[in-house]
Formats: C-alpha cells, sequence, structure tokens
C-alpha cells in the first residue's frame, strides 16, 4: 500500500523518490521477512499443520505413492464400475488400517510383515497391470481392501507433537482418495481416447512391477531403507 501510494510522487519527484522507494522496498522486505512466527503462529492455531502431514506423508515416500498409483490404473483396466467402487473403499480401508497404526503397540515383527507386504503389492498390482485381464470382482476388492489396510497401518506408525489424529488420519485419507482419482481419471483418458492408451498402460505396469522387484531387493539384500 505504501509503494503504491509513493508511485504518484516519484512523478512529480522525480530522482528524489525514485530514491526513496529504492531504499524503501529492501526495508520492507526485511521487516515482512523477519516476523516468521506470524505465519507459523496462524499455522499451529488452526491446528491443520498434522493434516498437511497426513496429506503429505504418503506423497513423499515412493513406497506408497507408486503402487497407489497402480492400484488406480489396475481398478480402471478391470471395469468403470470396478473403479469406482474402488474409489470409495480404498479410501476408508486407509483410514482404518491408519486408525489401527496409531492404536497398536509399535512390534517389529509387525513392522517388517507391514513391510514386506506393501512391497508385494508393488510388485503385485504391478503384474496385474501389465496382465491386463480382469478378475473375479469380489477378489479384486478384497485385494484393494487388503491392500489400503496394510498401506494405511505403515502410515499410522507416526509420532504426533501434541497434534490431532483425526486430521491426520483425515489427510492420509485424503490423499489416497485423490491419488486414486486423478491417476484413474487420466488413465481411463488414455485409455478410451488413445489406441495406443492400452499398450501404455502396460508398459506403465511393467515399469512398476521392475521398481518393485528392485525396491525389494534392496530391502531384502541391500542397504536397508534403500
Amino acid at each position: 500500500m505504501l509503494l503504491n501510494f509513493l508511485s504518484p510522487m516519484q512523478l512529480a519527484k522525480g530522482s528524489t523518490s525514485f530514491s526513496i522507494n529504492r531504499w524503501l522496498r529492501p526495508m520492507m522486505a526485511s521487516v515482512l521477512l523477519s516476523q516468521p512466527s506470524f505465519a507459523h503462529a496462524h499455522l499451529v492455531s488452526t491446528r491443520f499443520g498434522e493434516f498437511y502431514s497426513g496429506l503429505l506423508h504418503p506423497l513423499t515416500s515412493l513406497v506408497h505413492l507408486v503402487p497407489w498409483l497402480a492400484l488406480a490404473i489396475f481398478s480402471l483396466m478391470q471395469s468403470k464400475a470396478f473403479a469406482r467402487k474402488s474409489l470409495l473403499l480404498f479410501p476408508l480401508m486407509v483410514a482404518l488400517g491408519v486408525m489401527a497404526g496409531m492404536v497398536s503397540e509399535s512390534q517389529w515383527i509387525i513392522e517388517d510383515a507391514v513391510l514386506l507386504l506393501n512391497i508385494a503389492s508393488f510388485i503385485a498390482l504391478g503384474a496385474l497391470v501389465v496382465y491386463s485381464r480382469p478378475i473375479a470382482p469380489w477378489a479384486g476388492l478384497v485385494l484393494v481392501a487388503l491392500f489400503a489396510l496394510c498401506h494405511g497401518y505403515a502410515n499410522g506408525d507416526i509420532q504426533l507433537q501434541d497434534g490431532s489424529p483425526l486430521l491426520y488420519v483425515a489427510g492420509v485419507t485424503t490423499a489416497a482418495y485423490l491419488v486414486v482419482v486423478l491417476v484413474a481419471g487420466a488413465a481411463a483418458l488414455v485409455n478410451d481416447q488413445q489406441p495406443w492408451g492400452r499398450i501404455a498402460l502396460r508398459a506403465l505396469g511393467s515399469w512398476i512391477l521392475a521398481a518393485g522387484l528392485i525396491y525389494g531387493g534392496f530391502e531384502r539384500f541391500g542397504v536397508v531403507g534403500a
């Protein structure tokens, strides 16, 4: 506002106002940048930090994000009716898995088992996309539910600093829904409007399958956490 007010003065006073304006800009910028506590306090007071944490937690981990992409493509390649059911089932079961992971006691046996199942889903979903054949709808929905529970459980293994667990669960659930909706929609567009669409989706499934095998190999034989 102050800089806009100075602009007509600049026209009237020429170089003098230009000099004032030149000095005021960095001073005002310095004042604003020196007050980060305002934005931080606003975020904490509204208690949405846990929501964003939950939203980003699965999206910044390839062991979650890439299989979720494969799940969306797999659902679409089964049928559009199956994909619509998966859009509702997957986020719901992810939310249940997150809550189970948050309330359960941390045990390395369970954590290792969940990690192995998530890696297995990484590989299995990539293979199903490559296979590109319809399976029994009930079997597909059971697969989606188990897959969602395991990945949700893994995302529930987190320590919140006096935050709202419900907001965190809502964040992870929102991420699950958005990934499946957006990727399934994009896959449907490619599959329906391009003659090479299904081939491209199957090729992407082969890359996901290869990535799952490499990741599983690193976890089993290579550097832990690679």
